[in-house]
């Protein structure tokens, strides 16, 4: 079961992770190259619609397997040892991650509601105003993913 729920951890943090990739360094720069700017919020919405319900099931499957690997670690290192204790690394990823998801939250339950009402209200100033701030926040997830990363390898 271990080894499962770890593999279902990489698989949800690879989908998160490659989708902020794409969308910071591929689909948004190619996009305001080519697309004038209200076609070009509209496709974002429906590209973030889609990707953010992926996010939410990643971030599901993150915290559950987290949850069952930290403590499954824990009780392994209690029963060996007398006292329980977890890599630093992995204390370090799991504070990052809960600030992740909690930036997550502020991306999908702000600024994308704020996206989608101006969208439908043909607000194209108050959706640029909100794709850019939702721009700066997943850049900031991308920071905390990647030092996450870094800290379950490189922490001990």
């Amino acid at each position: 079961m271990y080894d499962f729920a770890k593999l279902l951890h990489l698989i949800a943090g690879i989908v998160w992770m490659g989708g902020m990739t794409f969308m910071l360094f591929a689909l948004r720069p190619a996009a305001i190259a080519s697309i004038e700017a209200q076609p070009r919020a509209v496709l974002m919405g429906q590209v973030w619609r889609r990707f953010y319900a992926w996010v939410l099931v990643a971030i599901a499957v993150l915290f559950a397997t987290g949850t069952h690997l930290y403590t499954s670690t824990f009780r392994a290192a209690r029963m060996a040892t007398g006292q329980g204790s977890v890599p630093l690394g992995w204390n370090v990823m799991l504070v990052l991650g809960l600030a992740m998801m909690l930036v997550f939250g502020h991306i999908y339950f702000a600024g994308f509601k704020k996206y989608k009402r101006a969208i439908a209200g043909a607000d194209w100033a108050l959706a640029a105003k909100a794709g850019a701030l939702m721009h700066t926040m997943t850049l900031l997830n991308f920071a905390l993913g990647w030092l996450a990363i870094l800290a379950v390898r490189l922490v001990r």
